[in-house]
């Protein structure tokens, strides 16, 4: 059951502005390989703004502690090199309108999509053709080497984690009911 503080979070514009912040870093991140420092930081002001219209004071603390959340669920993975800073600075300001059960929700469902996503990619690396491996001298590689330096190879690339952290961050409104309401809203549900 939603509190009235997290009820400011279910709102249609603010499902719609985070959609529209997240389909942006999408874009940013999937051609440049970065989000943009200034479309976080509007994400987070936009998110933290929308809770304080809504709930007041109250709302913003709420909304603050989404974001924390938000940032510290990614902090391991940054510091262990799996995601970049922009990552984690993204889903802080997806936290910021989802509030902290939300956040650590769209978080761990963002781990769950980035885990498979990456697993996709070694899968699909592993039936590329081998001209982009290495080979041995007779022009063979063996099924265990391919996989070992399809892996050496993958690790070193980077992927677009906004993809991750969209893709989770829809699921928990989903699963919150926000998109239904969205729809409801703009006359399509």
């Amino acid at each position: 059951m939603l509190t009235s503080t997290s009820a400011a979070f279910e709102t249609p514009v603010a499902t719609g502005v985070l959609l529209v912040l997240l389909a942006f870093a999408i874009g940013e991140d999937q051609f440049r390989h970065r989000i943009p420092n200034a479309l976080i930081l509007a994400g987070l002001i936009l998110g933290l703004g929308l809770a304080s219209l809504g709930s007041g004071l109250s709302g913003c603390v709420y909304a603050a502690a989404g974001a924390l959340v938000g940032c510290t669920a990614l902090i391991p993975f940054y510091l262990l090199r799996g995601m970049g800073a922009a990552d984690v600075k993204l889903m802080g300001a997806t936290g910021a309108f989802l509030g902290p059960s939300g956040a650590l929700l769209a978080a761990a469902l963002a781990l769950v999509v980035g885990a498979v996503l990456a697993i996709a990619i070694v899968l699909w690396r592993l039936v590329e053709p081998r001209s982009r491996l290495e080979t041995s001298a007779a022009g063979e590689v063996s099924a265990a080497w391919r996989a070992v330096a399809t892996v050496l190879v993958v690790r070193k690339e980077r992927f677009p984690y906004a993809v991750a952290i969209a893709t989770g961050t829809v699921l928990t409104l989903w699963l919150r009911g926000s998109l239904t309401s969205l729809m409801a809203a703009l006359g399509l549900g």
